[in-house]
């Protein structure tokens, strides 16, 4: 019965540690303005509110699409541990910046 107690107290501590850990993983920086977009390397150049400039990699390079990301645009960036860009998200329209899809047409026009 001890032996149980132990092992689902390691188990617990082991689940609270990689919550804290993943919590902690990411940084956002909120109201950033782009001031470089590079295709090629596949990075952003942003600058923070207090003047900081960055320049990281995006995660996924669907990021970089015209349509969604523009030189001037004011948006928040969430990094991963390995400063890579995984999100942003235009504080102007408050949603995540996606590749918009397709427009579809209804059988019903037939």
């Amino acid at each position: 019965m001890g032996l149980r107690i132990a092992i689902l107290a390691i188990g617990l501590l082991c689940l609270l540690t990689t919550t804290v850990l993943t919590s902690v993983a990411a940084t956002t920086f909120g109201s950033s303005t782009i001031v470089g977009i590079d295709r090629e390397k596949r990075t952003i150049t942003f600058q923070t509110r207090d003047g900081q400039t960055w320049t990281l990699p995006v995660a996924d390079p669907s990021m970089l699409n015209k349509e969604l990301v523009a030189k001037g645009d004011q948006v928040s960036i969430e990094i991963d541990l390995s400063d890579r860009i995984t999100k942003m998200t235009r504080l102007s329209e408050n949603a995540p910046l996606e590749p918009k899809s397709e427009p579809t047409q209804s059988l019903d026009s037939y």
